[in-house]
């Protein structure tokens, strides 16, 4: 059977209109999953990223028999980098250093940079609340400056505590990671303490 020559193979109108309807409630759907997943994602990044310069700086104090600091930095990136900023906040970055002189400051002339954390991107926000000097020092025997304190690092962005991350250093001096859930949110993300 042949077909007439007015007929034509296609998608009508309505057609169109219904697939384009059940596209869009689709993505209604997904955007806002793939949204909450990359806001995740970068969480995790930043998190991973701090306890691993948080590790480098324990065993560095072990392996080179030294005191090593984690301080935070107002401009990490600079030709000749310093501690200090914002007190508490380290979003702007931090600095690794070998103490090679008996202050807790970073001096290029007697000091060993080992890493430098970059500044963070968007909205995410770290802040402590290391109570000595606003670093984290290691000792050589791998314990940390916090006495029977714990220093208590908040990830933080715009999804609040619920999403946030904390890690809590304690005496030790080895990292603990405590993930935030909208049953179980972390306690703070401006003023940090010890879940």
């Amino acid at each position: 059977m042949q077909k007439s020559p007015t007929s034509s193979a296609g998608f009508t109108l309505v057609e169109l209109l219904v697939t384009l309807a059940l596209a869009a409630i689709i993505l209604s759907q997904a955007v806002p999953s793939f949204s909450s997943m990359v806001k995740g994602n970068r969480l995790a990044t930043e998190t991973n990223t701090l306890v691993s310069d948080i590790n480098l700086a324990r065993s560095e104090a072990i392996k080179r028999g030294t005191r090593v600091i984690l301080c935070r930095s107002a401009d990490p990136s600079a030709a000749n980098p310093t501690c200090g900023g914002s007190a508490n906040t380290w979003t702007t970055g931090w600095l690794v250093f070998a103490s090679g002189d008996a202050n807790n400051t970073y001096d290029s002339a007697t000091d060993t940079l080992i890493r430098i954390g970059k500044p963070r991107g968007g909205q995410i926000q770290i802040i402590t609340n290391s109570t000595a000097n606003n670093n984290l020092e290691y000792d050589p025997d791998g314990t940390t400056n916090e006495g029977g304190s714990t220093a208590v690092f908040a990830i933080c962005d715009d999804q609040g505590e619920s999403q946030g991350r904390q890690i809590q250093v304690n005496g030790t001096g080895r990292p603990r990671l405590v993930k935030g859930t909208s049953a179980t949110p972390i306690p703070s993300c401006s003023a940090p303490v010890a879940a």
